[in-house]
């Protein structure tokens, strides 16, 4: 049962996520809905009592898995949606919850008969914590074997015949097996129109699995777009923006010898290589992306320019490789990279990646960007997104020099850059460079002295810095919802300050202070509700700040989930039969305080995530045992369980929704603590009032 509902969560949040253009504030409405639905399952499922129920579950979530996966990839098309274009919220909410309920339902389900089934004193204990095995191995196998390698529906099909045979083996029926055929032909009739569904419209070259995401690439007249989790990352041929990106920027600096591309078309390596330059250092940390790119690269000029002696194509993540350098090596930065609409993209723009770029640029170097163009008013959510970019660039460099809003071109060094219409057309001409599109005239437009100011000038009205742990492409994304189709409701959310969500949930805890200080049943139940809370919100923050830092969540949620599992159960085994449980309950409170206050500190090292997250499920694990065992009257289980969901679907809800978008993850796990400390006082004043008594 844990192995199975573990790869088909991690399978499905994969798949709304390329649905979702690679948003990833679709993992807090996921994960929220898959828990009320599994919750509602489990309620329901200890009232079901036919003989052969639990051996018919596994049968009906074998036959519902691959039909969801289709479901979920029919999303697009049902709405009518073109490639990149954006999902509203209210779209995005209502498809989820639709393609979500009947398979997450069934697995609600199972829980409570398993239980039945197992029998014995202490079988709940038994079958949380050999779910929580399951759940942990399929995270390991997921991690380690499918991803990257195999598709969401290879995955579906396996899980649907092992769940059939598992049925038959419990119910002693042979004749379960026949049901072996139906995921066999839906197999063979969903994975031909499957790939296709998002794509309805266009010509779809070719997909792969890639640990960043499902690769997709579409054809349209001669031009083929390489997607990556839905999100476009570039075409091929575009000569025109090409020429442009490569010939402004290259131009800017007096005698760029050593170049570093990160990621995009490796059809800008063709113009660059047509300087005197030393060494092209392109840098790609997907080799799947690298692989598609050298299918796709067609024309003769940029076939050369990959085998050009000059040129080094390094398969590693951007940062990782900055990070790792021990001098300035280049003259020229460019960031050839779509623009920050996701973390895993938004990574590279944020203020501690300008600071591991400085470092690997020499003294005169320049870091070129591209930012969203737009001609004539500049809107406001694309002068928050640019206006964040600009201000991260100020905060590391001395000098940071902007284009006209058509070019969307940002550059930032430590020493002045020319920008100088006359000296550059001068200098680009006297190097005897030819293009097609490209003309010396382009910088005087560029760099018209009105639309720069007036660029900068709306740039510099925005206050807001881009940075790893509050990255703008939540806002960006949040905004971008308010747009399409938002609503009222969701203009008035943008408004929204950080003393307004702790001014309104102190309201909150005064007006229910009454009814539970000194009441030991109320602050068990608040401790409860908060702990599904605290540990959602924890675990999605967790999960975020990973995508922020390392950029392939996409790949490692399995790995962190199922940690996150095997914490819980170890936290409820700790905790099973321990003496004094209030007293320890308010030490465990406490000390989910002080994790949450030191997270940021966990960031530091990807192994340490392991540990935070391990930490996490450990002490929620503990939290609900220790309540649970803190409560006079046994029948309240359900009640704790049914308070332990609700905090959890809004632990996942509002901090996707509100806080990481607005404020950002540092600021989620501060809010964590601040509700923990106050079911901590509630649990305090219960245990002076059980020490009087």
């Amino acid at each position: 049962m844990g192995f199975t509902s573990m790869l088909l969560q991690i399978t499905v949040l994969r798949l709304l996520l390329s649905t979702f253009s690679g948003n990833e504030l679709d993992i807090g409405i996921t994960l929220s809905f898959w828990l009320i639905y599994v919750g509602l399952g489990s309620f329901l499922g200890k009232r079901i009592k036919l003989k052969h129920a639990f051996a018919l579950s596994f049968v009906f979530l074998a036959l519902l898995s691959q039909p969801t996966a289709l479901a979920i990839k029919a999303i697009r098309p049902v709405l009518s949606l073109e490639p990149g274009e954006t999902v509203s919220l209210a779209s995005t909410i209502m498809s989820t919850s639709l393609v979500l309920f009947p398979l997450c339902f069934i697995i609600g389900l199972q829980f409570p008969m398993a239980v039945s089934h197992s029998g014995g004193r202490y079988a709940a204990g038994r079958v949380y914590g050999v779910e929580a095995l399951g759940a942990f191995a399929g995270g390991i196998l997921f991690t380690f074997l499918i991803s990257s390698r195999i598709g969401a529906l290879e995955v579906c099909l396996f899980l649907s015949l092992l769940n059939i045979l598992l049925a038959a083996y419990l119910s002693d029926k042979k004749r379960v097996t026949f049901f072996l055929i139906i995921p066999l032909i839906c197999y063979f009739g969903f994975h031909r129109i499957a790939d296709f569904l998002p794509w309805q419209g266009v010509e779809l070259s070719r997909t792969l699995e890639s640990r960043y995401g499902e690769i997709a690439v579409i054809k349209v007249g001669g031009q083929e777009s390489v997607y990556t989790g839905g999100q476009l990352i570039f075409s091929y041929p575009d000569l025109q923006s090409e020429e442009i990106r490569a010939h402004f920027t290259i131009t800017l600096h007096p005698s760029p010898r050593r170049i570093l591309v990160i990621g995009g078309s490796p059809g800008i390596l063709k113009e660059l290589l047509k300087y005197p330059v030393e060494e092209v250092d392109f840098i790609e940390p997907d080799p799947k992306i690298i692989e598609v790119s050298r299918n796709l690269l067609g024309g003769k000029e940029d076939k050369e320019a990959l085998q050009d002696e000059r040129t080094r194509i390094i398969i590693e993540d951007g940062r990782r490789f900055m990070k790792a350098a021990e001098r300035p090596a280049y003259d020229l930065i460019v960031l050839n990279l779509p623009q920050p609409s996701s973390a895993s993209i938004n990574r590279f723009y944020t203020a501690e990646f300008f600071g591991e770029a400085k470092k690997s640029l020499k003294k005169d170097g320049i870091l070129a960007i591209s930012i969203s163009q737009s001609t004539g008013y500049m809107g406001r959510r694309m002068q928050t997104a640019n206006g964040a970019i600009y201000n991260s660039l100020g905060s590391v460099f001395r000098y940071v020099e902007v284009t006209a809003q058509e070019y969307g071109g940002l550059f930032a060094s430590d020493a002045v850059i020319e920008t100088n219409p006359s000296v550059l057309e001068k200098r680009f001409i006297q190097r005897g460079i030819t293009t097609k599109y490209f003309i010396p005239y382009i910088f005087r437009d560029a760099f018209s002295p009105w639309n720069v100011e007036y660029v900068r000038g709306r740039l510099e009205e925005i206050h807001f810095i881009n940075k790893d742990l509050q990255p703008s492409a939540y806002l960006y994304n949040l905004m971008l919802w308010a747009e399409v189709h938002g609503g009222k409701a969701l203009q008035r959310l943008m408004g929204v300050r950080r003393r307004h969500v702790y001014l309104i949930t102190a309201i909150i805890f005064a007006f229910t202070v009454p009814f539970m200080f000194r009441k030991k049943e109320p602050s068990l139940y608040c401790s409860v509700f908060t702990t599904g809370f605290s540990g959602m919100a924890f675990m999605l923050s967790v999960l975020l700040a990973y995508q922020a830092l390392y950029g392939y969540v996409y790949e490692m949620i399995g790995m962190l989930s199922a940690t996150f599992m095997v914490g819980l159960w170890i936290g409820t085994e700790m905790t099973k039969s321990v003496q004094r449980a209030l007293k320890i309950l308010f030490y465990l409170e406490l000390t989910t305080i002080v994790l949450s206050l030191a997270a940021p500190l966990f960031f530091k090292a990807e192994f340490l995530f392991y540990v935070l997250i391990l930490l996490s499920g450990t002490l929620t694990g503990g939290l609900f045992g220790a309540a649970n065992l803190s409560m006079d009257n046994p029948g309240a289980a359900g009640k704790l369980y049914g308070l332990d969901l609700m905090g959890s679907f809004l632990g996942s809800f509002i901090p996707s929704m509100i806080i990481i978008p607005l404020f950002g993850i540092s600021q989620a796990l501060l809010f964590v603590a601040f509700i923990k400390a106050f079911s901590a006082a509630m649990v305090l004043s219960s245990l002076n009032q059980e020490k009087q008594l």
